[in-house]
């Protein structure tokens, strides 16, 4: 099956309607344009001056020492860094290295100098690197540059006081740290020493407990290549023992001894650590160097932020011209005034056959009724604007169609849109130079309920005693099968290829009666037994050529021998060639047309393809349409309502017409 092509606006479109909103353009152009300059004079020229440091992470001692003895978060240094240099300290450094800050000021007046300066200074980091622009901004281009290098001045200044001042903190806490273990050291140290000159057993339990460590270190290694049942650990298992029963004999014990040896090597441990600490933090405390370095200066900016007025300007003409385009397409897309007859007929210089109100009971597309089941992504309230939004995403919307429903001239022969329809049959009678004996039903883009439209049109010419023939010839997506519940096979694409005759493609009552309509159903109004209908058969892979070939042309020819109305619904003219191939072997065509869903600019190429491949469009259909989009519809209720009963004698007299 073919897809439909989409149709786009070529750019005389494009300039048709923006000739067309020129004054409602120019109007957003100048509103734009003015309050662009009237908000650029009120606002003061903005100026800024950025300096950029570079922040060097280094090690130092009383980091690497919390490192050491305390789990901890240093965070993001970057951000930790910008932070600082936005605070209200740096701030006070900054104003006082400015000058801004004088002896006799009031505490106000300081809080007010210290905020002007904190309040225009802003950070930024460059990109993954360790460099941060300090940015000020600020009315006097002279004070910016100010405050952005001597915010830089004083942040590096104040790093380095802070680095020096942690490490004064790290060398005095060592260095007492360093004394008390030096204390500790002695004390241990003398107490080991009167152990052994008071312990007789002294100088034995010292020989005696190093062997003792040397063979269970010695087993632990044998254990690993050896079982317990080895002769080598069984040997040293007994030494040990031998040498763990003499220690208990010497006097004073072991556990004296080992505890004083153990307790003096700690302290010569720690003493000879915070030995070297102290040494390090004495080189750090002598280190003059800041992380911290400015790696460039602010200069004098000359222009304001944003270019000046004049850039502003220049950006508020083109904000209002592009602004102006925009309202004017969406003003455009949403104006109604085409939905008047008489803004159509002079649109397309042809004539509107017939207005066909809006119903809830069914859709443009496809005509769904009271059987249909519509289950819509918001509520009712909306279905208008959901309508719209159908035909961009087709999402919004799941449907069951009950295609039955389209039967409106049958199932409601006494609504107003039924009326409105035979008001259709009756001004296709007497347009100038058409006989109305045959007639395409198309649209301009697909959904605008031309079949719904056709058969409607059908059932009032049936009504009326002519024998009237449906053709389904929209080889793409036909759809009368499905309205009257019939086989679709054989059908037009049969008799075209020469499979069957056309009389037994023809299908009429006894097959609508047998597609599941009911006999009271079909007798509910007359002219059932005078319709007739031809499907489309089986879809072919080139509907175009088909409809296109001398096989087309010689069955036309016989039906209209055959038929006193032959009605054609035809794919949409746009998206495919098939309506515009048949509209030369016809009287007319009937173009039917929504509101809402098809450009205006795409009807009126519509009727243009049409009259270029040599048929002629006789009207135009307008379909449903709401009552604030027409106001001859109220008209149309009001002579149905009262007149209506002189119907079936007019209809008496355009039925003797019609078949002659």
């Amino acid at each position: 099956m073919a897809q439909p092509v989409a149709y786009g606006l070529n750019f005389r479109d494009y300039y048709r309607i923006l000739r067309k909103r020129k004054f409602l353009i120019l109007l957003t152009f100048v509103l734009v344009l003015t309050s662009t300059v009237y908000y650029g004079r009120k606002q003061t020229p903005i100026y800024e001056a950025a300096s950029q440091i570079k922040l060097e992470q280094r090690q130092t001692v009383a980091g690497a020492l919390l490192e050491s003895s305390i789990p901890w978060s240093a965070g993001d240094p970057m951000e930790s860094t910008a932070r600082i240099i936005e605070s209200a300290p740096i701030a006070e450094k900054t104003a006082e290295y400015m000058g801004l800050l004088k002896e006799g000021m009031t505490a106000e007046e300081r809080e007010v100098a210290i905020g002007e300066v904190q309040g225009v200074v802003s950070t930024e980091r460059v990109g993954n690197t360790n460099l941060i622009r300090i940015v000020a901004t600020h009315a006097d281009p002279q004070f910016a540059m100010k405050v952005a290098n001597g915010t830089a001045e004083v942040f590096v200044q104040w790093d380095l006081r802070e680095k020096n001042k942690q490490a004064r903190k790290v060398r005095e806490f060592i260095e007492n740290q360093l004394t008390t273990v030096e204390k500790q050291l002695h004390v241990s140290e003398d107490a080991l020493k009167s152990f052994k000159e008071t312990e007789s057993g002294a100088e034995v339990i010292a020989p005696l407990s190093n062997q003792l460590i040397a063979l269970k270190t010695q087993l632990a290694e044998l254990l690993v290549k050896a079982t317990e049942k080895h002769p080598e650990v069984i040997r040293f298992k007994r030494r040990i023992a031998e040498i763990e029963a003499e220690l208990k004999t010497v006097p004073g014990g072991e556990t004296e001894y080992t505890r004083l040896v153990r307790e003096v090597k700690l302290n010569e441990q720690l003493y000879t650590l915070f030995k070297q600490k102290f040494e390090e933090a004495r080189i750090a405390e002598a280190e003059k160097v800041s992380d911290v370095s400015i790696v460039d200066y602010a200069t004098l900016p000359t222009a304001p932020l944003g270019g000046g007025r004049r850039v502003g300007v220049i950006l508020g003409a083109v904000i209002g011209l592009m602004l102006g385009f925009i309202v004017a397409f969406i003003v455009e897309n949403i104006d109604t005034s085409i939905s008047t007859i008489e803004g159509v007929e002079s649109l397309l210089s042809i004539p509107v056959l017939a207005v066909i109100p809006h119903s809830r009971a069914m859709e443009a597309g496809g005509g769904s009724g009271k059987g249909s089941k519509r289950k819509l992504w918001l509520g009712r309230r909306f279905q208008g604007g959901l309508r719209r939004m159908r035909t961009l995403f087709p999402f919004f919307e799941e449907e069951e169609i009950d295609h039955r429903s389209r039967l409106i001239v049958h199932d409601q022969p006494k609504s107003p849109i039924a009326e409105s329809y035979r008001s259709l049959r009756t001004n296709l009678k007497f347009i100038e130079g058409i006989t109305g004996k045959t007639l395409i039903v198309t649209s301009a883009g697909p959904r605008e309920g031309k079949t719904t439209i056709l058969i409607n049109l059908g059932l009032t010419t049936a009504q009326m005693g002519a024998k009237t023939l449906l053709i389904d010839s929209d080889l793409r997506r036909p759809t009368i099968h499905k309205t009257f519940k019939i086989n679709r096979e054989p059908g037009l694409a049969e008799v075209l290829s020469g499979g069957f005759a056309w009389q037994e493609a023809v299908q009429g009552l006894s097959d609508i009666l047998l597609g599941g309509m009911t006999l009271e159903e079909a007798s509910k109004t007359p002219g059932l037994d005078h319709l007739f209908l031809m499907t489309s058969g089986k879809i072919p892979l080139n509907p175009s050529e088909l409809l296109g070939s001398r096989e087309m042309t010689h069955l036309m020819e016989e039906l209209r021998k055959n038929f006193d109305v032959i009605l054609y619904d035809a794919p949409p003219i746009l998206p495919v060639t098939d309506a515009v191939l048949l509209a030369p072997k016809v009287d007319g065509v009937v173009i039917v047309y929504e509101i809402g869903r098809t450009a205006r600019s795409a009807l009126m190429r519509a009727k243009q393809q049409v009259e270029s491949g040599g048929g002629k469009a006789v009207g135009i259909v307008l379909n449903h349409i709401k009552a604030e989009e027409e106001a001859d519809a109220s008209y149309a209720y009001y002579h149905y309502k009262y007149y209506g009963r002189k119907r079936s004698e007019d209809e008496t007299e355009q039925a003797a017409h019609v078949r002659k």
